[in-house]
């Protein structure tokens, strides 16, 4: 089925033009029945979706090809060989100083 997707306002107007046109309603009444028709015509829309951003990733699953960071990290694993516990700070700074903007 096609969709028809026109600004409100500009359906209030066409519907009271008709109304007054063809129906010989004073403009008055012609308008709040336009404003009834795309009250209604709204609330029978269904409600948009919310997007959830518990599914968008901004890094890919694996590294870019071509980019330095299995070397990078490869590196600060030797580095942080003596204290194990700075290791997963210093990937995910690897990670956080690589990763893209959300598009907006």
């Amino acid at each position: 089925m096609a969709e028809i997707r026109i600004d409100q306002d500009k359906a209030e107007r066409m519907i009271a033009q008709i109304l007054r046109d063809e129906q010989k309603i004073l403009p008055t009444q012609a308008n709040e029945l336009a404003a009834n028709i795309c009250r209604r015509l709204k609330l029978a829309m269904p409600a948009p979706t919310i997007h959830s951003s518990q599914q968008d990733r901004l890094i890919s699953p694996r590294p870019a090809t071509g980019s330095d960071f299995a070397r990078a990290a490869a590196n600060k694993l030797k580095e942080t060989k003596d204290d194990p516990a700075l290791f997963p700070e210093e990937l995910w700074r690897l990670v956080y100083d690589r990763c893209r903007d959300v598009p907006r």
